[in-house]
């Protein structure tokens, strides 16, 4: 029977020596019969590769290999890595499988994300230790025990079941906020010139462009001769009171407001704005990952990390909370929030 899962993955692992790991790349086919294989590593773990698919009644069409012989095991090496895109439409490929050392991870790992499989799983041929740290092994290539370790992305349910997470928390912080609110917008009228709430465009989920809206810290017009320029510790551009307000994260209640217009949820990745995700996108691989879901006023970065942290590292904050979300882990985060802002005001 034909395996029904579009796409797959596997990361195979030897022990010592000779551990090679492997990924396995399935793409969507309509095709009745044996699912066409192709090999890309031509080495030992292809070759047993091959024969276990060849047991399990795969069609193995051949090995893509850079560096060995038009022949191995009886099957052709069709050609180099640069071919597979030609070779996969040529031959009607249902999957292709990668079998390299472990200095092709990363590589390969991107490849998986950068062209688009977005529904690809990873699991893995776990050794003893493997077996002790991930628990019961409940999957299996063949005869081969595989632990599945695919980022799963968040669930309906738990998508809706964040959602009323997100209006509650919302609905209660601005009703504990509002006096302390009252009191800051007066501050700010007295002391500085200039709209209390203060808005502007930040790239939302699917990279939507919406207005965040934030009490202002900063003088009027703070970019009008630099253009956007990142806050800084010891920003010369915040007002006295502006910096109470950060440092309590009063400037922060606003957003509230854009978590009931569902903009935004409690908890998220922190939304940039358009022109410095342009950047980060030029920059740093798979950035717009972190747009796969809602931004939020405080997430795994802001409470692990601090203004030093570096986009790079916030990305793979973003990035941990996205695939491993629960409403415990929402919770965790936001009391978190809590206690680093109760921290900081007793270091002032």
């Amino acid at each position: 029977m034909r395996e029904t899962r579009a796409e797959a993955a596997v990361w195979r692992q030897q022990p010592a020596k000779e551990e090679q790991p492997l990924l396995a790349l399935s793409q969507e086919s309509e095709m009745a019969g044996k699912r066409r294989v192709l090999i890309v590593g031509a080495g030992e773990v292809g070759h047993q590769l091959a024969r276990n698919l060849q047991d399990a009644g795969y069609d193995v069409v051949g090995f893509v290999d850079d560096e060995v012989e038009s022949v191995v095991s009886g099957l052709r090496v069709l050609g180099c890595r640069a071919d597979i895109e030609r070779l996969v439409k040529e031959y009607e490929i249902d999957e292709v499988l990668i079998a390299y050392a472990p200095t092709w991870q990363q590589r390969l790992a991107e490849m998986l994300v950068s062209n688009g499989h977005r529904r690809v799983e990873i699991k893995v041929v776990p050794n003893i230790v493997d077996i002790v740290l991930s628990g019961p092994v409940a999957d299996r290539v063949g005869d081969i025990p595989v632990v599945d370790i695919t980022p799963r992305l968040p669930s309906r349910r738990l998508l809706l079941a964040k959602r009323v997470f997100d209006v509650f928390f919302a609905s209660v912080g601005l009703l504990v906020s509002f006096p302390f609110l009252l009191l800051a917008a007066i501050a700010i009228r007295v002391t500085s010139p200039g709209p209390i709430i203060y808005k502007q465009e930040r790239v939302g989920k699917d990279g939507r462009i919406f207005y965040i809206f934030k009490l202002r810290t900063m003088v009027v017009d703070a970019e009008k001769a630099s253009g956007p320029v990142l806050a800084s510790k010891g920003d010369p551009r915040i007002t006295a009171v502006g910096r109470i307000l950060r440092a309590t994260k009063l400037d922060e209640v606003p957003q509230f407001v854009n978590v009931l217009l569902g903009h935004m949820s409690i908890v998220g990745p922190r939304p940039e704005r358009p022109k410095f995700v342009e950047e980060y996108r030029e920059r740093i691989p798979h950035y717009d990952e972190r747009h796969r879901i809602k931004p939020g006023i405080t997430g795994w970065a802001q409470v692990m990390g601090g203004y030093h942290t570096t986009v790079y590292d916030k990305l793979r904050y973003d990035l941990m909370y996205l695939y491993h979300m629960s409403l415990w882990l929402d919770l965790k985060i936001v009391l978190l929030t809590i206690w680093t802002v109760l921290k900081r005001r007793e270091g002032c």
